[in-house]
């Protein structure tokens, strides 16, 4: 787990700008970049956010079944999905945003999408989608961008992390 999300100069904006675009939808993006990186202040390695891949909302009913879960913390709520609160990456746009990314020397660190009426925090469908543990940025309907690390172990609660943006 990193210490610290660092976004380079722009990108934070530039990712907030990319997620609230498609209002009242759901925006996603990938995030590339460094995953060892050091920064004065921190004692621990962070991430380096150098770009953002935007993405289109590909969810669809259907796409991802129901998650049932013994934990009824993290059960989705029931309510009615759509892309306004659901988001999916094809998985054809990871394949060539990894692709590029290697030709850079650079790594997918993870992904962002936004929560167009809702806060900057992991919902209980973000957690109960979650298939491997990493990094998650949200960014609210208001525009602001918090970063998570989200658990694989559903019983764990995603840890916030501190978000540092050079200029």
């Amino acid at each position: 787990m990193p210490g610290f999300i660092q976004f380079d100069a722009d990108s934070l904006i530039v990712l907030t700008s990319t997620l609230l675009a498609p209002k009242p939808e759901e925006g996603c993006a990938l995030l590339i970049g460094d995953n060892n990186i050091m920064a004065s202040n921190y004692k621990t390695k962070g991430y380096q956010i150098k770009v953002i891949w935007p993405c289109c909302n590909i969810w669809e009913p259907g796409l991802l079944s129901p998650c049932r879960h013994q934990n009824s913390e993290v059960r989705a709520p029931q309510k009615t999905c759509s892309r306004e609160n659901r988001f999916a990456i094809d998985p054809r746009e990871q394949l060539l945003a990894q692709k590029w990314a290697r030709t850079k020397n650079l790594k997918i660190l993870g992904s962002a999408h936004s929560h167009p009426d809702g806060e900057a925090v992991p919902s209980p469908t973000d957690r109960a989608l979650i298939f491997t543990s990493g990094l998650m940025v949200i960014v609210s309907g208001i525009g602001s961008a918090q970063a998570w690390w989200m658990q694989k172990d559903q019983n764990q609660h995603p840890q916030e992390l501190i978000i540092l943006n050079c200029h």
